[in-house]
């Protein structure tokens, strides 16, 4: 589909159009909500019409809208849910935010905050306090004495170990906490005092939180409105760093994609959203009859249409099923995540993801630092239903082998790399494994020069793709300023593509999204400076102006 001949719009500004040949262009003409042509100043201008609306954005970089392929966008918004306690730095701090809160609510209502620590990542937790620890049950009652308070913990894919939370009495007393009291899972404590009552703070060692579902049945959960708000302020956010388009690839439980629907619906999903089906089944025996009779819809190449598109399912591996009991409870309790938190071993993934093949549903599995043990997986799947061009994904790639990714390669399976997540946050921690080499931790240039087809994305933690691109150009270590492994840089190019143009296939897009090219969709974002041009650190030191989706301005950066 091409647009009509005569344009809507031309943006003139220095053009990055990241096709084929890297051409850079001084205008764009835009018609029916795609690109009509590119070139120069004076040859775009040629075009324009009585309906024209020329728009000059000078030195600016105009170039295609990002693409976070692995981008938690409800997670993102619901981050501004609960009371912030951001700027605190004491106890005595906390505890006149409570008060303040705790004037504006009915009593016995709960009050309920967000994790302690700098947003959006909360590192430091209770290090950031004078006092160095979160403050106890009695520290809280006194300022709140007729509501249960809960300082939540953050995600564990944000902050770092161990993830810290508190209570007060009669929060305590609501989810019944007692001396007695002991977790039915690993990796979670209950603090006690001198004669072994609880102080009201809880520790937790887990990414995938399990305080709240094994302890805190009590505590209110996000539900269904909370999560169609928090992806309405996120689509604002991720418009606002330039992002015109998500892949959910780790999975969406029903809420959620019910809460991209709705908004689909009512004509606010003004980002390009992927989603894959995050399934809540109990047993094997229901997973093969919904593979079969409720799933087809997402099959091949799913159902939608360029704005929402869902397809394939997602089928955890390699996680801890200890506590699969408790989540498979109450499958709409998602805590931060946007998906069902039971998981996988490995044989019962093997299962699953062989009744997906069979059922021509394309399969998303997170591999971390494990990919060598599913690769056998894939290939005895592969041996009776070949991969190749099933678009078949493993993502969070940390660290792996060379044969591993040739593996991949091998089987038409494709990837998806966070840097943020393997170099930036936890870079340090495979800089202590001598063993290994250090270009293979979110091996960007490794499966670039295999021919991988490979896209990256944020996380969410942060949103903003800049962060994500200046991580694989420098991989500097948040912790150390070290670099990690410097043979796996890729260049700016390479990685704004990764960022951008790369993602369009996980949607199917490839032949319609991506570079700004005649015929393509009108889908780009305007910065300051070219993500090209600058180097180091001065890659953050840039500004998103404008994003457009389609055609139309989705965000301006307020004057």
């Amino acid at each position: 589909m091409y647009p009509s001949q005569h344009p809507d719009r031309i943006l003139l500004g220095n053009v990055l159009t990241l096709d084929k040949l890297s051409t850079r262009t001084q205008a764009i003409a835009i018609a029916d909500g795609r690109v009509l042509a590119t070139g120069s100043r004076e040859d775009m201008l040629a075009l324009r019409r009585s309906h024209t609306v020329v728009e000059d954005f000078g030195a600016a970089t105009i170039f295609p809208g990002f693409n976070d392929a692995h981008a938690h966008m409800i997670s993102v918004g619901l981050r501004s849910v609960r009371a912030s306690l951001d700027g605190v730095r004491s106890i005595a701090d906390i505890q006149a935010r409570i008060r303040d809160i705790a004037a504006r609510t009915p009593k016995g209502e709960w009050i309920v905050t967000m994790p302690l620590g700098t947003p959006p990542n909360y590192f430091e937790g209770p290090s950031i306090l004078a006092e160095g620890r979160m403050p106890n049950r009695h520290e809280l009652d006194a300022v709140a004495p007729d509501h249960p308070v809960y300082l939540s913990l953050p995600h564990g894919y944000w902050g770092q170990m161990p993830l810290q939370a508190a209570m007060n009495s009669i929060a305590l007393q609501r989810n019944a906490i007692s001396r007695d009291s002991k977790p039915t899972v690993g990796g979670v404590e209950i603090e006690t005092d001198a004669v072994g009552e609880p102080t009201g703070v809880f520790r937790e060692r887990n990414h995938a939180s399990m305080l709240e579902a094994d302890l805190l049945p009590a505590v209110p959960r996000f539900d269904a409105r909370d999560r169609i708000g928090a992806l309405r302020r996120a689509v604002g956010l991720f418009h606002a760093v330039g992002t015109t388009s998500v892949y959910e690839g780790h999975g969406s439980a029903p809420d959620v994609i019910a809460a991209f629907r709705a908004l689909r619906q009512s004509g606010e999903l003004t980002i390009r959203s992927g989603l894959v089906v995050g399934p809540t089944w109990t047993s094997e025996d229901e997973a093969a009859a919904v593979m079969r009779d409720a799933l087809a819809y997402a099959r091949g190449n799913g159902l939608g249409d360029e704005m929402l598109r869902i397809s394939g399912v997602f089928l955890p591996c390699l996680g801890d099923t200890r506590a699969n009991s408790l989540f498979e409870k109450n499958p709409q309790d998602l805590g931060w995540s946007d998906y069902n938190r039971a998981v996988n071993d490995l044989a019962t993934f093997e299962r699953l993801a062989m009744l997906a093949a069979r059922n021509d549903l394309r399969v998303h599995t997170i591999v971390s630092e494990r990919l060598a043990d599913v690769v056998p997986v894939l290939e005895r799947i592969s041996q009776q239903y070949p991969l190749a061009g099933r678009r078949w994904l493993v993502e969070h790639i940390s660290k792996v082998t060379l044969p591993a990714l040739q593996a991949l390669k091998r089987l038409g399976v494709d990837a998806t790399l966070l840097p943020l997540s393997y170099i930036w946050k936890s870079g340090q921690h495979f800089v202590d494994q001598a063993e290994m080499p250090a270009e293979l931790v979110s091996p960007a240039r490794a499966l670039l020069d295999l021919g991988v087809p490979v896209a990256a994305a944020t996380d969410g933690a942060p949103h903003d793709p800049l962060i994500t691109l200046w991580s694989m150009v420098t991989r500097t270590v948040r912790s150390t300023g070290a670099v990690i492994g410097p043979g796996g840089r890729i260049d700016n190019e390479t990685a704004l593509r990764l960022l951008t143009v790369a993602g369009a296939w996980l949607t199917f897009d490839e032949h319609c999204k991506g570079p700004l090219i005649p015929g393509f969709l009108a889908d780009l974002t305007v910065f300051e400076k070219s993500p090209l041009e600058t180097q180091g650190d001065e890659i953050l030191d840039n500004a998103c102006m404008a994003t457009m989706v389609g055609g139309n301005w989705v965000y301006r950066r307020p004057v």
